[in-house]
């Protein structure tokens, strides 16, 4: 299946659709869903309704299970009835679904794979963001692996979230020193500048200046809640980031 469909200049394209579910490529720029009734941001909830025929009984979801940040791009599954929600939800809570994303990051991982297992609590000042914590908030599990490295500084990474907490690879990644490019929430800025100081002007600058942070959400694999079939999804990269890729080469 490849049918996409058109919401306030944002193309999303269906990437499986059944009686129960449809899973959807999000673009980078687009809100999941509203922040609050007010809101009239350009969201994915609001599209919908117009493209698909829904039953939910959770105001302002629209049979939205889970969450990307605004400018992730990539897989994100929607449940187009109650029962399907239910049991999505409750697959979502036991961590039946493995969800990969890609990341391009300043730095390099110093082994080929890595576990970040570090809890995650809101930030007591800027409460839209995150940080580690040993003692507070809540338990979060990262795999990262590598799979390409350029000029000696960037990286390019799979990284598979166990549990799915707010800003959670974005976090870990700059934990391990690793910040994702383009992302203006989590910032390592001395790091950053001498990791790319043996880079051409014309790419650092390019990297410097990536408007949104770099992180796709790549692969999903479950069992589907109704059917029981095995459901693997794969959601190649976004032109933005391909060309990040292709600068990099």
């Amino acid at each position: 299946m490849n049918n996409s469909y058109f919401y306030n200049n944002f193309q999303i394209e269906i990437l499986y659709e059944d009686n129960d579910i449809a899973i959807l490529n999000k673009p980078s720029g687009l809100l999941t869903h509203k922040k609050n009734e007010n809101d009239d941001s350009p969201n994915l909830q609001d599209s919908l309704n117009g493209n698909f025929d829904i039953e939910d009984d959770e105001k302002n979801k629209e049979g939205i299970v889970h969450r990307l940040d605004k400018d992730t791009s990539g897989i994100i599954i929607i449940s187009k009835n109650i029962i399907s929600k239910k049991l999505l939800q409750e697959m979502f809570k036991k961590r039946e679904l493995k969800k990969n994303y890609l990341a391009f990051s300043y730095g390099i991982l110093n082994q080929n794979q890595i576990e970040i297992n570090k809890n995650i609590v809101r930030n007591k000042i800027k409460r839209t963001q995150f940080n580690i914590s040993d003692l507070e908030g809540k338990n979060a599990l990262t795999k990262v692996t590598n799979i390409k490295t350029f000029f000696g500084s960037i990286s390019l990474l799979n990284c598979e979230i166990v549990t799915g907490r707010t800003h959670q690879i974005r976090v870990h990644l700059t934990s391990l020193g690793l910040p994702i490019i383009g992302d203006k929430s989590y910032l390592l800025n001395k790091e950053q500048k001498f990791r790319l100081s043996n880079l051409s002007f014309q790419i650092k600058d390019y990297i410097s200046n990536f408007p949104r942070q770099a992180l796709h959400s790549h692969r999903l694999e479950f069992i589907h809640p109704n059917s029981q079939k095995n459901i693997i999804i794969t959601c190649d990269l976004p032109s933005d980031m391909r060309d990040l890729e292709s600068k990099l080469q």
